[in-house]
C-alpha cells in the first residue's frame, strides 16, 4: 500500500518530526508544506528521515480564507508530477497523530470497499449553523477578504453594498450547489486526478474561493458534491477517519486532546486524531505510542 502523506505544518518541528517518524513504514512518502511565515531551518532535520521526505512550495497558509488551498493543491500537483503510483494520498496537519499502527492503516485501505474518505454535506445545515449563520450559507454568499482590520472592513463594506446592488452578489460558479465538510481527507489516484483536472478546467472555481471563509472546508467538498462521475461517487465513504472532539457543533477549532482523552481515543475506529500540542500535553502522545502503536510488534518506531 503505497501512500503519499501531504502534511501542512506551521509550528512545533519536533512534533512534526515525531509524526513523520511514526508514519515512516517503508511504503510512504511525505510531502511537507511549511508555512511561509515559519522559520524553515527548524524543520530541516526532517531530511534525516530519508529521501522519502520532500518539502513542497511554500505559501502563507493563514487560517480563515484561501490560505490552505494553495499549499495542498501544489502538493497534489507535485504528487501527480512525480509519476509514482500512490494507492492513497492523505492530507494531515502537523498536529495530527496516528491512532492505529501502520500495519492497521495499510490493511484498512487494502480491505475497505471504499478507496476515498471525504466528509461532505450540503448547506444550509441548520443544526451546525443555526440562527443568523443561516445554516452556513454565509460561507458562499458573503465575501471574505481576510482577518486584518482593513480586510474585515472591506468584507463588511462590499457585503453591505451587495444587499442593494445585485451585480455585486456572489454567485456560485458553474451552477454548483454548496457543500462543506471537514478539511482533511484520504484520496486515491482517480479522485486526485479528477479534482486537479476540474481545477485546471475551471479557473473561475479558484477565483470564487479566494473570497470564501474557511475555503478549505468547501473546496474538495463542492467538487465531489456536484460530481456526476459514478465511479468517483461510488468509491467515497463519507468520513475523513479523523478522531476529533468539537466543543460545540459550530466551534471554529477542535479541542486539544490530552491524556484524559486516551480511553476515548483507543475506543475509536478512526485512523488518525487531531489535534495535539506537545507544549500543552506531550503525555497523550506517549500514551498513544505505548498503548496503541508500540502494541503492534510489526511496527518499528523511530525515536
Amino acid at each position: 500500500m503505497e501512500k503519499a502523506y501531504l502534511i501542512m505544518a506551521h509550528k512545533d518541528p519536533k512534533q512534526v518530526f515525531r509524526l513523520v517518524s511514526r508514519l515512516n513504514d517503508g511504503s510512504s512518502e511525505f510531502f511537507i508544506h511549511i508555512d511561509k511565515k515559519a522559520d524553515i531551518s527548524q524543520f530541516k532535520n526532517l531530511k534525516q528521515i530519508g529521501s522519502t521526505v520532500h518539502f513542497t512550495e511554500r505559501f502563507d497558509a493563514t487560517w480563515g480564507g484561501y490560505g490552505l488551498i494553495k499549499p495542498y493543491l501544489s502538493a497534489l500537483k507535485t504528487v501527480r508530477e512525480s509519476a509514482k503510483k500512490f494507492d492513497r494520498i492523505l492530507l494531515l496537519s502537523g498536529q495530527d497523530y496516528p491512532i492505529k499502527s501502520n500495519k492497521y492503516i495499510n490493511d484498512f485501505f487494502k480491505n475497505s470497499s471504499y478507496s476515498n474518505f471525504v466528509n461532505y454535506f450540503p448547506i444550509p445545515n441548520l443544526t451546525k449553523w443555526p440562527g443568523s449563520d443561516r445554516g452556513g450559507l454565509y460561507r458562499v454568499d458573503k465575501y471574505y477578504f481576510g482577518a486584518k482590520w482593513y480586510e474585515l472592513f472591506c468584507s463588511k463594506a462590499i457585503n453591505l453594498l451587495a444587499t442593494y446592488l445585485p451585480f455585486l452578489r456572489r454567485k456560485l460558479p458553474d451552477g454548483m450547489k454548496p457543500y462543506t465538510g471537514q478539511t482533511w481527507w484520504n484520496l486515491d489516484q482517480y479522485a486526485m486526478n479528477y479534482i486537479l483536472d476540474y481545477v485546471d478546467q475551471h479557473p473561475e472555481y479558484i477565483d470564487f474561493h479566494k473570497h470564501t471563509f474557511v475555503a478549505d472546508e468547501l473546496f474538495i467538498q463542492m467538487i465531489i458534491g456536484n460530481s456526476k462521475d459514478e465511479k468517483l461517487l461510488k468509491s467515497i465513504e463519507n468520513s475523513e477517519k479523523r478522531f476529533t472532539i468539537w466543543p460545540k457543533p459550530d466551534s471554529a477549532h477542535p479541542k486539544l486532546l490530552r491524556k484524559d482523552d486516551i480511553e476515548t481515543i483507543m475506543a475509536s475506529d478512526d485512523l488518525f486524531a487531531r489535534k495535539f500540542d506537545e507544549n500543552v500535553d506531550a503525555e497523550i502522545l506517549d500514551l498513544i505510542d505505548r498503548k496503541i502503536l508500540f502494541n503492534d510488534q510489526s511496527v518499528q518506531l523511530a525515536s
